[in-house]
């Protein structure tokens, strides 16, 4: 593209042509033509490379494998990674997928990954050793994360083969499946995987990747949100006597949300200005206010829609409790509040200067400067709360899992069981726990034996207390909606919560994020989303009432 403005123009436009082709609403040829008029008339032109743009050689030059010093725990997974992919036993899964990919040397396997930290566990890691392994190379395309949707959907349509595998949010595979852009892995599950394996997972993150029935690829990251807080000022003699006095209740890690923003308001009157009682990420679109909202909208018992009629519910007592915890919960937090992205949030937390924190699983790591040990981890500044830190499920007791990854088979392969014998080989319990431990990856622990792992529980102190956090946080976890339109419904949520912290009415807010949804229902196909909304409810943690540890799944790990 010639101009950033012409490459943001070409995108909308890519979008709105991935959804009506989703919808029907565009023949395979038409799409073609309206990509023409958009601007990509010369990727179409070159029959072979991605169409919408070619992926970096990885395999030109054979690259190295990083490797950590072996004496350190990340070292040591590591190794466990390669013994468990050479020597077995057979029956594991990152062997019996070694053996089968050999007879494929010479291939390369081309996959998606989101751009920047994402992008290096493979280029550093699993990229280079499965080649090493196996003989078959590897290109990783970077995608800024909107293109991980639409990409993949429109090199399905051009028919590119551009990809193998594709990093996708569990949000997208409705979409996805039902457009034929990616496959189900049912069969070479059943020929090749150790069905103990699939048993690791969290049984939270055994149910993500499936959809009517059927299995669309491997769980690959944990992003459940959890609270992290200052354990010298909860512990603080002084504060918890000063609570006591004026509450008449103890000093403790807020269990419900109107305790939340109690306890931060008297964090902040007492500690102001060197301490606040919270920070939250509330900027529009960074990465957006839909996780904070839903994950507290459906605790206070919200409902989407309607599952007669469709028509949204968030105009509700639900809806506006809601919006009265998080206005008073965003008075009581460090100043700029409304204003902060996720990677402010964590610099105000590293830095000391709040009390409370609700985000994603990087945060244990980078509070306890184990993230920061690599040259990659530049954004953040040293932890000045190590060994201060406490891990919590959030109040409520119902952390959104909020984005994270499947990696899906894509359905144009040319290499399609090769590719699915490296996404089995990848995210295997001794491959997987490498990758989740890498100090420079964003892959955050999913399957049991991570969360259990004596090496992982070994990279800082209180390790151990984190994990046992993370499996406790996916056990009451709500989903994204997981159904076509949940970026248009994400969106919609964003501008609703952005609006009243530049202070609209919440209701008014409420009401027009409500239309927005119906919109949004209706250019979808009311019926269609209806059957995509029933398959969303089947789901644990599709609501707080049917959570995993609502339906007796819950793991207990010590």
């Amino acid at each position: 593209m010639s101009s950033e403005r012409e490459r943001r123009e070409f995108q909308a436009g890519l979008a709105e042509e991935v959804d009506a082709w989703l919808r029907g609403d565009r023949s395979r040829r038409t799409f073609l033509q309206r990509l023409v008029e958009l601007g990509s008339a010369t990727a179409l032109a070159r029959p072979g490379l991605a169409l919408l743009g070619t992926s970096l050689g990885a395999t030109a030059a054979r690259a190295a494998v990083e490797l950590a010093d072996p004496s350190t725990p990340f070292g040591q997974a590591q190794a466990a990674a390669v013994k468990a992919s050479t020597e077995g036993p057979p029956e594991n899964s990152a062997y019996r997928a070694v053996e089968a990919a050999k007879q494929y040397e010479g291939a390369t396997l081309n996959m998606t990954y989101e751009s920047g930290l994402q992008a290096l566990e493979p280029r550093n890691f699993s990229g280079p050793l499965w080649q090493d392994l196996t003989g078959i190379g590897f290109n990783v395309e970077e995608l800024p994360h909107p293109d991980q949707y639409s990409k993949p959907i429109a090199e399905h349509i051009a028919g590119s083969g551009a990809y193998d595998i594709v990093d996708i949010e569990p949000a997208w595979i409705p979409s996805m499946a039902n457009g034929g852009v990616i496959l189900p892995i049912d069969d070479y599950v059943e020929q090749y995987m150790d069905k103990a394996d699939l048993e690791d997972f969290h049984p939270l993150y055994q149910f993500l990747p499936t959809y009517k029935g059927k299995r669309w690829g491997f769980f690959d990251d944990g992003d459940v949100f959890a609270l992290y807080y200052r354990t010298d000022v909860f512990g603080d003699p002084k504060l918890q006597q000063a609570y006591n006095a004026k509450f008449n209740s103890d000093l403790r890690v807020p269990q419900t949300w109107d305790e939340y923003a109690q306890v931060a308001q008297f964090i902040t009157d007492q500690l102001a200005p060197n301490v606040y009682g919270a920070a939250h990420f509330r900027k529009a679109g960074s990465p957006g206010n839909q996780f904070s909202f839903l994950q507290q909208y459906r605790a206070n018992g919200g409902r989407f829609f309607d599952e007669a009629t469709m028509k949204a519910q968030l105009d509700s007592e639900a809806g506006l409790k809601t919006f009265q915890q998080m206005i008073a919960a965003n008075e009581a937090s460090i100043p700029g509040n409304n204003d902060m992205d996720a990677v402010a949030a964590w610099v105000a937390w590293l830095q000391g200067k709040v009390a409370m924190l609700i985000s994603w699983p990087p945060t244990g790591r980078m509070t306890a400067n184990y993230a920061q040990r690599d040259k990659a981890i530049t954004f953040v500044p040293e932890s000045k709360v190590v060994g201060k830190a406490g891990y919590a499920v959030v109040p409520g007791g119902n952390p959104q899992h909020a984005s994270g990854y499947i990696k899906a088979l894509a359905a144009d392969s040319s290499n399609e069981e090769a590719a699915y014998l490296f996404m089995q080989w990848s995210t295997s319990p001794a491959v997987s726990l490498a990758r989740v431990m890498a100090p420079y990856a964003l892959r955050d622990p999913y399957r049991l034996s991570h969360f259990t792992s004596p090496l992982y529980r070994s990279l800082w102190p209180n390790a151990k207390d984190y994990l046992i956090n993370l499996s406790n946080s996916a056990n009451g976890a709500v989903l994204d909606m997981i159904m076509p339109g949940w970026q248009d419904y994400a969106l919609s949520i964003d501008r609703m919560c952005t609006a009243v912290w530049a202070g609209e009415d919440p209701q008014t807010a409420l009401q027009r994020a409500a239309a927005e949804w119906d919109a949004t229902t209706e250019r979808l196909g009311a019926d269609s989303q209806r059957d995509a909304y029933k398959q969303f409810v089947k789901l644990p943690g599709a609501y707080a009432d049917n959570t995993i540890e609502k339906m007796g799944l819950a793991v207990d790990i010590s």
